[in-house]
């Protein structure tokens, strides 16, 4: 699927192998995982990858994860400037995106009782996936 039709903007063949490596990966990854990742088609140089990512995240069809220093693919299940939520698994590294309006709405809320004007909303929470999670402990009788 085409970053550039999901969000209807153009993208050039080097913006949309980023795009791709980083979709298939599942996972957030760091530039220069992404520049590895792109290396085969002919992409080897830091700033290729850096304008790529900054024109994807322009278009709104990646995010950033601040605590990672990484990128990872949106998977569009929200509108242009909902508030994205990141839940990040510490095991296995699998970010899932979703996006509330109710969370939306209280830090939109709590901005606006602070006057403070939002540019980009991304919360990120870590902890561990279903499948990273230990068992329940049973309980001692």
């Amino acid at each position: 699927m085409a970053a550039g039709r999901d969000r209807g903007a153009k993208l050039s063949k080097n913006h949309q192998l980023v795009f791709d490596a980083l979709s298939e990966s599942g996972r957030p990854m760091s530039a220069y995982e992404l520049i590895d990742a792109v290396r085969p088609a002919g992409i080897s140089a830091p700033p290729t990858v850096y304008r790529a990512l900054t024109k994807l995240i322009d278009a709104g069809a990646v995010h950033r994860v601040e605590s990672r220093n990484a990128f990872v693919a949106c998977n569009r299940s929200h509108a242009g400037g909902a508030t994205v939520v990141l839940m990040l698994c510490n095991e296995c590294g699998k970010a899932e995106e979703f996006a509330d309006p109710e969370i939306g709405a209280i830090v939109e809320r709590q901005a606006a009782k602070r006057r403070f004007a939002i540019s980009t909303t991304v919360l990120e929470v870590q902890g561990f996936c279903a499948d990273c999670q230990p068992p329940p402990a049973e309980a001692a009788c």
